[in-house]
């Protein structure tokens, strides 16, 4: 058991966090519930003021979700009991209501599920709040930088406090011990030695804290960057107690050349999680190229993920390139004797954003830094999938194999698109691969890699258990949970390869956009046996990379400065992928923001202010001319409200918190006047491919 160090350490850990576990439990079941009514409303008339109806009552579920899960992080992160106490209440309450609902919409009924709906407040900030939990918000922020690093740190910073509440500047800081700080010394040096702009810009960060009344320590805010334990020794991370088994989300596509209308670039990408309190990021550095950013989390760490290092996508530069994707992770491909410390993903992305010409300049960077923290997964070193207007290249592997794949190894023509699993046929080569029975593995042209065997759900208690106890090795947990994530990328690489083959010469933005309107489907029947059968065989429905737990859809033309974002699925009641995957978002919009990268930071809230003014003509235009009744015409009423107080916020102010304030006001309005055009004119998706098993 020498991969096991820490394994009874991690067995007490599990007792004294038992009822945390059991809350998570609960969590998964109000998910699953409410995205089940959510599916089904998918298929209603979304004029039908009953469909508004019971939207409503799904988002006031919600919201109860919402204040569970807060009240679970905070009492698994600080003991609090009455925090405990309140998660239990708050989930009983939600499930209560979310069964109600359910069996009220499975009947045909008009019924109210509920007459008690929450009252929401901004308290002092920008998003929503409810009986003191901050809930996270319906439409992504954009923070906007500018100037030197220093600045922009700060800026970031006081953004944060803004938009969030001074809370946020807390999220996520652990007072670190002794060791802890030399660790997070020894990943910042590295990182100085590359990316030298990092330390300043934290340095900047802490004096915004100060500013906004929040006192932190410089090495707790870098080890939110870097982190503050050494680097993984074994895959999964086993070596540090228990293992963290792989993700199964996340999905990108890029086109550009013959596979586009006009051979320039268009990229789209997802991030597939639960929804947490993620920007955008739009930087307009001194020196270097202004990009743009998502971040999965605006603190660098996710709710029972935990520190992740402001890991996201998709970004793009005013130079073309563009970040579309973390490229298939994780894949573990460079052997553990060249692993070490080394450069974060997002760190390395925003370095490359800022200074590469080219997809090649970005390769040829990325090969000359370290091999890094491979065992960590794809956020804790670099890599990626990067693309310009004429080549794109996705680094699964740097060192034995040599893993890149470009367009044209798999029969791609001027198209490239990952998921979360390798694809290159030399990672069969790398060292966890080899270690496998033989016969483990399969592999084809369209989609990549996948398990001989169906494989059903892994991340189970009961595994974990005959890991920590010996019954399993290492070996065989990483076979396990790697097939299990590589069996539903492999559905996910299908349907983008079919996608990208069928509409090929024509992808564009709209295209883009409705490939991720084209969603799957869930099994029929009873949910409780087509969960048992998916945890023993994998086997679920068509699945699709448009989906329950699609936190974000965003769509790039770098050459344009175009970046375009939905908070959420882009089509209400996408099927969920998996069971695991059936997730909600409080207060879906499946509506689009748009930015236009310009030179300038005001350039780009003027263009963004000039669209919504735009949008919000025509909402109004669209809205006169159709009759509504009941909560359709409420809902119509109060984006059209919301719409007309954010474009009419001030607009002749110009300092960088101002211009953030201002670019806010305006995708916020974009997208409220979208959901009225939407209404009545839903913007299609395409045809769901023919199925194609395996062969």
């Amino acid at each position: 058991m020498a991969d096991r160090p820490k394994a009874l350490d991690s067995v007490r850990l599990a007792a004294r966090n038992a009822p945390i576990f059991r809350l998570y439990r609960r969590r998964d079941r109000l998910r699953a519930t409410l995205c089940r009514v959510n599916v089904a409303l998918g298929q209603a008339d979304p004029q039908d003021p009953l469909t508004r109806r019971r939207v409503r009552e799904l988002d006031t579920a919600a919201v109860l979700l919402g204040q569970a899960r807060w009240n679970a992080e905070r009492a698994r992160a600080t003991g609090d009991t009455a925090a405990l106490k309140r998660a239990r209440q708050a989930f009983t309450e939600g499930q209560r209501l979310a069964d109600r609902l359910e069996a009220l919409v499975a009947d045909g009924s008009a019924e109210h599920a509920t007459d008690r709906f929450p009252v929401l407040e901004r308290a002092g900030t920008e998003i929503d709040h409810c009986q003191g939990v901050p809930l996270v918000p319906a439409i992504t922020p954009v923070v906007v930088l500018r100037g030197s690093d220093e600045e922009m740190g700060a800026q970031y910073a006081r953004q944060l406090a803004i938009i969030f509440g001074r809370w946020i500047l807390r999220y996520g800081v652990r007072r670190l011990t002794a060791d802890e700080r030399v660790e997070v010394g020894r990943w910042e040096a590295v990182h100085d030695e590359h990316l030298p702009w990092l330390g300043r810009f934290v340095d900047g960060w802490v004096a915004g804290a100060r500013a906004s009344g929040v006192d932190l320590d410089r090495a707790s805010i870098m080890d939110l960057w870097v982190g503050h334990r050494p680097p993984a020794t074994s895959w999964l991370d086993a070596s540090s107690g228990l293992p963290e088994l792989p993700p199964i989300a996340c999905t990108s596509l890029a086109a550009w050349g013959d596979s586009t209308p006009d051979g320039a670039l268009v990229a789209a990408a997802t991030g597939d999680h639960e929804l947490s309190y993620q920007v955008t990021v739009a930087a307009f550095p001194d020196d270097g190229h202004p990009f743009v950013h998502t971040v999965f989390s605006a603190a660098g760490t996710l709710p029972t993920v935990g520190p992740n290092w402001f890991f996201g996508h998709p970004g793009m530069s005013r130079s073309g390139l563009a970040y579309v994707h973390h490229g298939g992770g994780p894949k573990f491909l460079e052997p553990r004797h060249t692993w070490g410390y080394g450069l974060r993903r997002t760190p390395s992305v925003w370095h490359l954003l800022r200074y590469a010409t080219s997809a090649r300049d970005a390769r040829e960077t990325e090969q000359s830094w370290p091999i890094g923290d491979v065992g960590r997964g794809d956020q804790a070193t670099v890599g990626g999938f990067y693309a310009d207007a004429d080549y794109a290249y996705v680094m699964e592997g740097r060192d034995d194999p040599a893993a890149v794949r470009e367009a044209g190894l798999l029969g791609e023509r001027d198209f490239l698109y990952a998921n979360n699993s390798a694809m290159h046929p030399d990672a069969v080569h790398s060292e966890w691969m080899r270690r496998a029975p033989d016969g483990s593995w399969l592999w084809d042209r369209e989609g990549g890699y996948r398990p001989a065997a169906p494989r059903g759900m892994t991340k189970s208690p009961g595994m974990l258990l005959k890991w920590l106890s010996g019954r399993m090795s290492t070996d065989e947990l990483l076979v396990a949970g790697m097939q299990f994530a590589y069996w539903n990328s492999y559905h996910r690489n299908m349907f983008l390869r079919q996608m990208a083959d069928t509409h090929h010469g024509r992808l564009d933005v709209e295209a883009m956009r409705a490939i991720y309107r084209t969603v799957g489907t869930a099994p029929t029947g009873s949910w409780a046996a087509s969960v048992r059968r998916y945890r023993r065989t994998g086997e679920w429905s068509h699945i699709s990379a448009a989906h329950a737990s699609n936190a974000f859809v965003a769509v790039m033309k770098p050459s344009t400065g175009y970046y375009s974002l939905c908070t959420g699925p882009a089509r209400r009641g996408a099927a969920p992928m998996s069971p695991d995957s059936a997730m909600i978002v409080r207060g879906e919009t499946n509506a689009f923001w748009d930015l236009e990268l310009s030179d300038t930071p005001t350039a780009l809230v003027e263009r963004a202010e000039a669209l919504a003014d735009q949008l919000l003509g025509q909402a109004r235009d669209a809205a006169a001319g159709t009759t509504l009744a009941g909560e359709a015409a409420t809902d119509v009423a109060g984006w059209l409200a919301a719409a007309q107080a954010d474009t009419s916020s001030p607009r002749d102010v110009d300092g960088i918190e101002d211009l953030g304030r201002r670019v806010r006001a305006a995708t916020r309005a974009q997208v409220r006047a979208r959901q009225v055009l939407h209404l009545g004119d839903p913007p299609p998706g395409f045809a769901f491919p023919e199925r194609q098993e395996p062969a």
